[in-house]
């Protein structure tokens, strides 16, 4: 029961960051499109259950979306892969949060696939206290990665408002401000996936026995 009561809390955060981020992009959408599509107002206070599961739902599916389309696009900039080659900005970006210097890693070979070493971890007698946090990075990073993807595309849809209308200074506030706490987030991500790599190697180097 206790195993389950955590794996609950560890993907309850990722997934509150996916209705977190469909979310900003619906309500951009929404905001866009007022005035250009018949659509009755939402009563917040007033929203059925049903609505409400339905929106989160909608949210959902718009988040994860964002966050794994982003993925596969040529810059990859919503990525969460758990091995990336880090480029000159990543390592200062890393200097820069964690006071330490960029350390090559080696506990995976160049053509091993992605998920072996994780299969291996979950063999090894590995203290608890690691293990969660390891997976708060984990979590920091697919929240990271997920708000930041939709902040971006949130930025995106302002950027066509405000070609296609004439929009106010909020508008261009919005903008501004989404695409900069946006490549913030998308930066932390990075990080976040950098940390978790040396995370790895630290328990590949200590060669924690077999439970």
């Amino acid at each position: 029961m206790t195993e389950l009561a955590t794996l609950f809390k560890q993907f309850l955060y990722r997934d509150l960051a996916f209705i977190l981020g469909g979310l900003i992009v619906l309500w951009s959408l929404a905001y866009a499109l007022r005035g250009r599509i018949a659509y009755p107002p939402i009563d917040l206070q007033n929203l059925s259950v049903a609505s409400t599961v339905l929106m989160a739902v909608a949210a959902y599916v718009i988040g994860y979306a964002v966050q794994d389309v982003g993925a596969v696009l040529p810059l990859r900039l919503t990525s969460t892969s758990t091995r990336f080659q880090p480029g000159c900005l990543d390592k200062w970006l890393y200097k820069r949060f964690s006071r330490v210097s960029w350390e090559n890693i080696n506990y995976v070979a160049t053509n091993e696939r992605e998920f072996k070493f994780q299969i291996h971890l979950e063999r090894l007698a590995i203290p608890e206290r690691v293990l969660q946090e390891l997976e708060r990075i984990r979590s920091l990073k697919v929240i990271s990665m997920c708000v930041g993807g939709c902040l971006y595309l949130s930025a995106l849809i302002f950027l066509v408002h405000l070609f296609l209308n004439h929009s106010s200074v909020v508008d261009r506030v919005i903008l501004i401000v989404s695409a900069l706490f946006g490549t913030c987030l998308i930066c932390l991500g990075r990080i976040k996936g950098m940390q978790e790599m040396q995370f790895y190697q630290s328990i590949h180097d200590e060669r924690f026995p077999y439970g």
